[in-house]
């Protein structure tokens, strides 16, 4: 395949990611009866949310696999796309195919995590769903870390590279910053407007990608 090609097939990775998460952010309210407690909420709150949730399609719980493994493709196709136009050093692109990698890598962990509670919620009792959800909150807030580190690499890597417009790399900056602010205060609503904001950075440069090829 042409580099082109794989120019415009992380674009579609992007969008794929954009769109997945934006289904299952819209849908998850819906798979409970009551609302997703706070990450300090009491146990017993924890448990009337694993025992509210309704049956759904497991296709559905996939949905946000195939959105990681098309971010695990933006990420990739992007890191290459700086990598051949920086004229200096290639860390920052290096930096961000390993953060695409550790983001990736959480998000799986949480899923799993999810997906054992969502097995066995019929048997879980009160201690056992606060420390499913403990721990798949915990990682959830690691991986901001992760998107993070993945935008501060981008923003570094697009201003270095001039691969898009500076402000696209300015505005990763800023929401990586944000992003990592967030960790340091989770029960914030930081993290919520920061997340937002990544999404919109992810979809916009989808854009970017699918638009243009690779420079000559």
């Amino acid at each position: 395949m042409k580099k082109g090609s794989w120019t415009r097939v992380g674009g579609v990775g992007g969008i794929v990611f954009f769109v997945s998460l934006a289904i299952l952010i819209v849908l998850m309210p819906l798979s409970h009866s009551v609302s997703e407690p706070a990450f300090n909420a009491s146990s017993n709150a924890f448990l009337a949310y694993a025992k509210s949730e309704s049956e759904l399609p497991f296709t559905l719980e996939l949905l946000g696999v195939l959105g990681l493994f098309g971010f695990v493709v933006f990420g990739a196709v992007l890191a290459d796309r700086f990598r051949a136009e920086e004229e200096r050093s290639n860390v920052p692109s290096i930096l961000v195919l390993l953060a695409t990698a550790v983001f990736s890598v959480l998000w799986l962990a949480e899923l799993g995590i999810r997906l054992a509670d969502k097995f066995r919620h019929q048997d879980v009792d009160a201690t056992g769903a606060s420390i499913l959800f403990g721990l798949s909150n915990g990682i959830f807030v690691i991986s901001w870390a992760a998107i993070g580190g993945f935008l501060v690499a981008a923003g570094v890597a697009s201003l270095s590279s001039r691969a898009f417009g500076s402000w696209l790399g300015w505005a990763a900056l800023a929401i990586g910053i944000g992003m990592l602010l967030a960790v340091a205060a989770p029960l914030s609503a930081l993290w919520f407007f920061a997340y937002l904001l990544f999404f919109c950075w992810v979809l916009v440069t989808s854009v970017l990608l699918l638009r243009s090829g690779p420079r000559t």
